[in-house]
C-alpha cells in the first residue's frame, strides 16, 4: 500500500482551509502516513497528527478571533522600543537596550499553542510529523521530527534536523511571521515561519518515503489587488510575494497533487471569514479527488 504525505502550507486564518481538505479526504478513506507543516498548516497539522478529529479541528478554528494572538500592550511598547533604537543608532549613540525583532513578542500565540498541544513529543504522534522552520540569521531550514525519523534522513547542505523537543516550540517557531512575531530561539537557533523557505513542504515528505504527497497550496491563488490596511497587511504581502516563485519550484518535483483553495480576497487576519474559508478547502479537495484517487492507488471510493 502506498505511503500518503499531506503537506499543508502557510496563511495564517487561511490555514482553516486544511480543516476542508482533511473533511473531504477523511470522506473518501484517505488517511496520510505522515504529515508535514509549516506556519498555520503545522499548527493544523500537528494537532490532527495527535489524534484531533476532523469535528475537533472545526470547533476550534471557527472560534478563534484575532484578539486571541495580539499582543496589544506590548506591541505598542515594542514598537516605541523599536523607534527609540533606530534613533539611537542613527545618532551613533549606544543603546541602553535591545531591540525587539518583531512588533509582538508572540505571548498570547505561545500560550495558545502551548495550550492546545501540551507537552506532546514527535515520538508521541499518531502520524509522522514534520514542522519545517528557517533560521533568521542564516537561512537554513531547520525541520523537526521525530528521533525515528531522524536516523533515516540526511540533511542536505542547507538543512537541519532537530528532534527530543514539544511539538509546540516547533509550531511556535514555525508560526513566527517575520516583523510581525519575535522569532522563537531553540538551541543556537533563532526560527520564524517555515514559508520563507518552502511554504507547502512538499520536498520533506518525501525525503521521509512518502509515495504520494498532496499538497495544500494555501499561496495568491486568484489574489486580487487589495488595499492594505497596516503595516501587518504589508508584512503579510511581502512574504506571500517573496515566496510565490520558489514554490512552483519546489511543488513542481515533490507534489503529486496541488490543491489550491481560491482564496480571492482573503487577508492573514481575516477572522470572520473562517466559515467560507473551510469552504473553500473542501470544495478545492473535491474538485482535486480523481487525482487524489489515482495517485493514492485507490481504485474504489469509500464514503
Amino acid at each position: 500500500m502506498k505511503k500518503i504525505g499531506l503537506a499543508l502550507g502557510g496563511g495564517f486564518v487561511r490555514g482553516a482551509a486544511h480543516v476542508g481538505a482533511i473533511k473531504v479526504l477523511e470522506e473518501y478513506g484517505i488517511r496520510p502516513q505522515m504529515i508535514a507543516g509549516t506556519s498555520a498548516g503545522s499548527m493544523v497539522g500537528a494537532l490532527y497528527a495527535a489524534g484531533w478529529s476532523v469535528s475537533e479541528l472545526e470547533k476550534l478554528v471557527l472560534s478563534l478571533r484575532a484578539g486571541m494572538f495580539i499582543d496589544e500592550f506590548a506591541a505598542v511598547e515594542n514598537f516605541f522600543v523599536m523607534t527609540a533604537r533606530l534613533f539611537f543608532d542613527f545618532v551613533h549613540i549606544p543603546s541602553p537596550f535591545r531591540s525587539p525583532l518583531g512588533l509582538m513578542r508572540g505571548t498570547k500565540l505561545e500560550r495558545f499553542i502551548k495550550e492546545k498541544l501540551k507537552n506532546i513529543k514527535f515520538e508521541n504522534g499518531h502520524t509522522e510529523l514534520a514542522i519545517t522552520t528557517v533560521d533568521i540569521n542564516c537561512g537554513t531550514k531547520v525541520i523537526f521530527l521525530s528521533r525515528h525519523t531522524r536516523q533515516r534522513l540526511r540533511a542536505m547542505r542547507d538543512q537541519v534536523f532537530i528532534s527530543g523537543i514539544p511539538v509546540w516550540e516547533a509550531v511556535r517557531a514555525s508560526t513566527a511571521v517575520p516583523g510581525i512575531f519575535e522569532p522563537k530561539r531553540v538551541k543556537d537557533y533563532l526560527l520564524v515561519d517555515g514559508g520563507l523557505r518552502e511554504n507547502v513542504p512538499a520536498q520533506v515528505l518525501k525525503a521521509m518515503g512518502a509515495d504520494a504527497v498532496i499538497a495544500i497550496d494555501l499561496g495568491n491563488n486568484g489574489e486580487e489587488c487589495r488595499k492594505l490596511r497596516n503595516i501587518i497587511d504589508v508584512m503579510g504581502q511581502t512574504i506571500d510575494i517573496i515566496r510565490t516563485d520558489a514554490l512552483e519550484y519546489v511543488l513542481d518535483g515533490n507534489a503529486d497533487v496541488r490543491v489550491q483553495p481560491l482564496l480571492k480576497g482573503v487577508g492573514a487576519w481575516d477572522f470572520e471569514k473562517i466559515p467560507s474559508i473551510i469552504a473553500q478547502g473542501e470544495y478545492a479537495t473535491r474538485q482535486a479527488l480523481p487525482d487524489i484517487l489515482r495517485v493514492c492507488g485507490i481504485n474504489s471510493v469509500r464514503k
